[in-house]
């Protein structure tokens, strides 16, 4: 249930929020896989978007009112993948130390009509990457019931990247039913386009143990 905001180079805001999303998607994917042996977990995590609109309005051009379309079209990929340690533990709670990457590509494409004799096309891509480091645990609030968070902070080609993430989870004889809420934010100081970018929402799903 994720919201897209941020703000621009030109210091304008960003924000368009899940209704708008769900409205104007195309495609959208977003899962994670982990593996764990005795201390040692990798993990990986993926959400890829695709959304499009075309807005109809009326632009005022030297005094005079002339029809105007625009076509957007904006296409987001991002994936956090590292290690993570288990340092800490008890019979209910664990705390791993983590460490590794996360990239980030955007695609943005633009059409614009002015009446019926300009048309304007422009397009836009770019990628970062950055190392994190942060800590990740779960704490067992009985046999079924159980809670998990998830933090990181890193640095590289943005200015700063940060993740946060807490969730509720209830398990099942082979599946786990999870609800949470979690928050991902780019700073770009130097970005012509954008100067911080964030994915912000709940969310609510079914994790496969095997």
């Amino acid at each position: 249930g994720a919201s897209i905001g941020g703000t621009s180079s030109a210091g304008d805001d960003i924000d368009v929020s899940f209704g708008d999303l769900i409205d104007n998607l195309d495609f959208a994917f977003m899962g994670s896989l982990a593996a764990r042996r005795d201390r040692w977990t990798l993990f990986a995590d993926i959400i890829f978007l695709d959304v499009s609109d075309g807005i109809n309005t009326t632009a005022n051009i030297v005094g005079r009112p002339v029809k105007t379309g625009i076509d957007v079209k904006l296409k987001g990929f991002t994936s956090t993948l590292g290690g993570a340690y288990r340092f800490w533990e008890t019979d209910s709670t664990d705390l791993s130390l983590v460490a590794g990457a996360r990239y980030l590509w955007l695609e943005a494409d633009l059409d614009v009509d002015i009446g019926s004799r300009v048309s304007r096309k422009y397009s836009d891509s770019g990628h970062v990457w950055d190392g994190i480091v942060g800590l990740r645990g779960q704490t067992d609030l009985n046999d079924k019931w159980y809670v998990h968070c998830y933090l990181d902070v890193g640095t590289g080609d943005s200015d700063l990247t940060w993740q946060a993430l807490g969730g509720l989870n209830y398990r099942f004889e082979k599946i786990d039913a999870v609800v949470g809420y979690a928050h991902l934010e780019w700073d770009f100081d130097d970005s012509p386009t954008f100067d911080d970018v964030h994915f912000s929402g709940p969310y609510a799903g079914v994790k496969f143990r095997f």
